[in-house]
């Protein structure tokens, strides 16, 4: 069974000050937790959800430091089993119209099963 020590994900300061934000100032996410989680898969990858949701009893915690509050980001076995390492991060950019969470596995790698557009037919492994 996988431990907050087998998950070497760098949560960024910006990430860790939006959820402390959003957990002192939402009353309507009082009860819960900061979760990353596995919501799909597609041709590009994986796709993840983040955001508050209620705990699990067999969610990996990790646990860090902002200032001096604790903030827990909850993930199940099945994420933390394929994102073991990588990068959580709050992105803000106006200029573009793009706010939210985004997480970068690092693990993960160019999907086998990709069609390009412009080829005229399937690549070649």
């Amino acid at each position: 069974m996988m431990t907050q020590n087998d998950i070497k994900i760098n949560i960024t300061e910006n990430a860790l000050a939006q959820i402390s934000l959003i957990k002192e100032h939402d009353y309507t996410v009082a009860d819960m937790e900061f979760r990353l989680k596995i919501d799909g898969k597609g041709c590009g990858g994986f796709d993840y959800a983040l955001g508050f949701t209620p705990k699990e009893k067999d969610d990996i915690v990790l646990e860090k430091k902002l200032n001096e509050k604790i903030i827990h980001i909850h993930i199940d076995p099945f994420t933390a089993f394929y994102c073991q390492e990588g990068e959580l991060d709050y992105i803000q950019d106006f200029e573009v119209d793009r706010e939210g969470f985004q997480f970068i596995n690092s693990n993960e790698k160019s999907y086998r099963g990709k069609f390009f557009k412009n080829e005229t037919k399937l690549p070649q492994f």
